[in-house]
């Protein structure tokens, strides 16, 4: 499992068995009944349906959409997450294929063919896109057309201890924070093998930062642009948080990211980059105030990397309005809400934000919206994976000063290249 899928794992917390009852799920065979082509019969949503988590989040999604429209049937099928974005591919294949899918906007490009333009249904309809979060409809529009609505958009944000910082006598960040200043707290917050910052492995994290500097590690074209010189400045600076500064520890390979979010919620460490939809696991597991800030940029400016899913119709789906209905309701205001109340997932609707708010301490939903006013979707390429393995292997002799940024995106570049 990539950074991302864990990090997703992670959000997608088991709500109560009550939520499952309103969750069919299809059988996973290509000929289940039902499928995708069936007049009359529920649409198919084809997801990463593996888990309890994962099933009663879509309970909820369903639950909420039928508040919308009570004849909307839909049923649920599919693999865990780290193996939908093999067999979604088999399953599109086989006969009586599903009408609905779901994709990240990090992963749309690679969904790109199996994934129907949405630009004519979304015009007839009168959907109201501009109510949509610029950054994941960007992440999600493949060849120039959007693939698929987003129903959550993820600023990555800098989470810190608040009575830490009390106690060091600095003055809480906001919806500013220069890289300067970030790295002076930092020390403050060290104390000889007691760091300021938790890192996990991988280029999930390096990549946030370096897109809070408005530097992306994939052109906008799709291309990998890893040995980009201001990416690999980015990487390098990165990196240098651990063999320079010394305000961190090297991630080892193998650690999972459960690793640097034990260390944060523990108290141990008092600042980590993360996802914005662990708020609510870390609330629950920390017995410190929580705040939260932008990742540093140079400027002190906030600008973010945004991560997010959303529902998508497959190419060959012969109930393309229905599915798009479907969509509509699934992605409406009141379900985003409920969403972010139960789940703590940043809603793709602006209307809905407010609800993210409830429950967090003052100026998180500030820091978030203006990370928000100023994001870029996570983009990546089909050779992702290799890119985030390399990283993950590579990236720890980069943190201990072994090997430069240079020479890392220069080998993973080539590597995946060639």
């Amino acid at each position: 499992m990539n950074a991302l899928s864990s990090r997703r794992a992670k959000r997608l917390i088991l709500t109560g068995a009550a939520g499952l009852t309103a969750l069919t799920l299809a059988g996973c065979a290509s000929g289940s009944g039902g499928g995708g082509g069936d007049a009359g019969g529920p649409l198919v949503l084809y997801t990463w349906a593996a888990s309890e988590g994962d099933q009663a989040q879509w309970a909820d999604f369903i639950e909420g959409a039928q508040a919308e429209d009570p004849d909307l049937d839909i049923s649920v099928e599919g693999p865990s997450f780290s193996d939908y974005w093999t067999k979604v591919k088999t399953r599109l294949s086989g006969s009586n294929p599903p009408c609905l899918l779901t994709t990240q906007a990090a992963r749309a490009q690679e969904l790109g063919d199996l994934l129907m333009p949405l630009d004519d249904l979304i015009e007839k309809s009168g959907f109201d896109i501009d109510n949509i979060d610029a950054s994941m409809l960007s992440g999600m529009t493949v060849d120039g057309t959007i693939r698929a609505i987003p129903y959550d958009a993820e600023p990555i944000v800098l989470f810190y201890n608040v009575e830490a910082f009390q106690a060091a006598g600095l003055e809480l960040p906001g919806a500013e924070y220069t890289r300067d200043q970030f790295i002076a707290d930092a020390k403050a917050l060290t104390d000889g093998e007691k760091k300021g910052l938790a890192l996990a492995p991988g280029i999930f994290i390096p990549n946030a930062w370096s897109l809070a500097d408005g530097v992306p590690a994939v052109t906008e074209d799709g291309e990998l642009d890893l040995t980009n010189p201001e990416f690999v400045d980015q990487i390098q600076s990165f990196f240098d948080l651990v063999s320079v500064e010394q305000v961190a520890k090297a991630p080892e390979a193998a650690d999972g990211s459960e690793v640097s979010q034990q260390a944060f919620t523990s108290g141990e460490v008092p600042m980590l980059i993360e996802g914005p939809w662990m708020y609510g696991s870390f609330a629950d597991s920390a017995d410190f105030t929580l705040g939260v800030t932008i990742v540093p940029s140079t400027s002190g400016e906030a600008a973010a990397m945004t991560a997010g899913s959303g529902f998508g119709i497959a190419a060959n789906c012969d109930r393309p309005e229905e599915a798009f209905a479907a969509i509509e309701a699934l992605t409406s205001v009141s379900v985003q809400e409920k969403q972010a109340e139960a789940r703590g997932i940043v809603p793709a609707r602006i209307e809905a934000l407010p609800a993210w708010a409830e429950g967090k301490t003052e100026g998180a939903a500030e820091v978030v919206e203006a990370l928000l006013a100023d994001a870029t979707p996570q983009r990546t390429t089909p050779t992702w994976n290799q890119v985030e393995t390399l990283m993950t292997q590579y990236g720890v002799q980069g943190y201990r000063g072994e090997l430069t940024a240079e020479e890392i995106m220069e080998t993973i570049q080539n590597s995946v290249a060639g």
